[in-house]
């Protein structure tokens, strides 16, 4: 039997539980790949529950990459470190204390009220706050972009204080199940909106003068699998074959897709296993048919991502750069120097393809080349960036806000720049 397929029967067995999985004792080694011998050796390594986990696959040399690695396997790792002659770090020494301190057990507000932003919430929390916005601000509307595979809503909000006359941004969060802070970050940016005061006339102006569609999660039935089951979980939950569950939303857009492109998997099993083909996930389709419904009203789209500690443009397909390149690499530019200001969060920033790794069939990509707009990808901080703790997208619960008012800031500074560029 294909070793993958084995690994594919542990995670189907391992995951048929009433209690989530647990990952006491695992450790996270952020990796320097230096050459492609490391590389084919990374890539070589079983994964899944209870073996090696990347937190992302290795795609290049040159990049770092951290690699989860169970008790068991410890020494395992220590032998291919010593004969590959591989720069390690240690990230995490635990990763189950930092799921502990990112779940704690009561995580329901005593009412949509008491929504605040010091935890993590459930899906159905997230949407019933959702419409208790709508009935508390007249520029508040719920929005549907379809249902999930699962049979779950996906849920944003449209907030317009000027409908016919604002430019439209577009906001999607949580397209990957795991990120949590995505979306707890955007709910942190919709209450900002709605309740920004004329004493802050930056954010009043956004507030004001920008036709917004926020979806929290995209992700809906993933990320709620992430919490109840298999808090590493990152792709969508549609069946796949007899074994395996779910395809990487952000890699199954119909743009330059094709099946084991570039930056993604073709093996069903794997966590960046782009579908058998282009929107052939429910979720991924209805976004976009979405999306295409109100692209008239669309001036910007957004995505936002965890944890590399990035703001990126098209393209990830291919390394060439994009026409406009020089103009949104100012946008970049301006964007990032504002989210370094408040707390000196270091972002890299460029193309996708050249910044972070490549990517086919990302939902930047597909904005870009569809809609004709400019696009740029998120992608939050990794570490607590005043004690220098690493976390990846295991983010505690006190990381929300450092992380919303910095990426708000960048915001601010990023509509203003793409104003200046005749964008909006």
């Amino acid at each position: 039997m294909n070793p993958k397929s084995v690994v594919a029967i542990v995670l189907v067995l391992a995951l048929v539980r009433a209690e989530p999985f647990r990952f006491d004792n695992y450790k996270v080694y952020r990796i320097k790949i230096e050459d492609d011998d490391q590389l084919f050796a990374l890539k070589g390594l079983s994964t899944g529950p209870q073996q090696f986990e990347f937190m992302d696959e290795p795609k290049k040399s040159g990049e770092k990459v951290d690699l989860i690695v169970p008790p068991h396997l410890q020494r395992n790792f220590e032998s291919l470190v010593s004969q590959k002659k591989m720069k390690i770090e240690l990230a995490i020494p635990n990763l189950q204390n930092l799921i502990d301190r990112e779940s704690p057990k009561d995580t329901a507000p005593a009412s949509v009220e008491d929504f605040r932003w010091d935890q993590y919430y459930e899906i159905d929390i997230i949407h019933e706050w959702l419409y208790h916005l709508e009935a508390l601000y007249d520029e508040v509307t719920v929005i549907k972009a379809g249902d999930s595979f699962e049979g779950r809503e996906i849920l944003g909000v449209n907030i317009n204080r000027r409908p016919g006359v604002n430019p439209g941004i577009f906001i999607e969060a949580n397209i990957h199940a795991r990120e949590w802070i995505t979306s707890a970050s955007t709910t942190w940016f919709i209450n900002q909106l709605l309740t920004a005061s004329m004493a802050q006339p930056e954010l009043r102006d956004l507030a004001d003068n920008i036709n917004w569609y926020i979806f929290p999660v995209i992700n809906v039935d993933g990320y709620q699998y992430s919490r109840e089951h298999y808090r590493l979980w990152r792709k969508t939950r549609s069946k796949q074959g007899y074994i395996c569950t779910g395809v990487d939303p952000n890699r199954n857009f119909d743009v330059f897709w094709e099946k084991g492109g570039v930056g993604s998997a073709d093996n069903m099993c794997e966590i960046m296993y782009a579908g058998p083909e282009a929107f052939s996930e429910i979720e991924t389709r209805s976004l976009a048919e979405y999306v295409l419904s109100v692209q008239e009203d669309l001036n910007l789209y957004i995505a936002f991502h965890s944890a590399a500690q990035m703001l990126l443009m098209p393209w990830g397909h291919t390394e060439e750069q994009i026409p406009e390149y020089d103009n949104y690499l100012s946008i970049l530019e301006t964007a990032v120097a504002a989210l370094t200001a408040r707390y000196g969060t270091q972002y890299t920033y460029g193309s996708i393809y050249n910044t972070i790794y490549p990517a086919s069939g990302s939902s930047a990509d597909w904005a870009y080349h569809t809609l004709g707009i400019p696009s740029f990808t998120y992608e939050f901080r990794g570490e607590n960036t005043e004690t220098g703790e690493k976390y990846s997208y295991v983010a505690p619960p006190d990381q929300i806000l450092p992380n919303a008012e910095e990426v708000l800031d960048s915001l601010i500074a990023l509509i203003g720049r793409a104003r200046e560029l005749g964008y909006l």
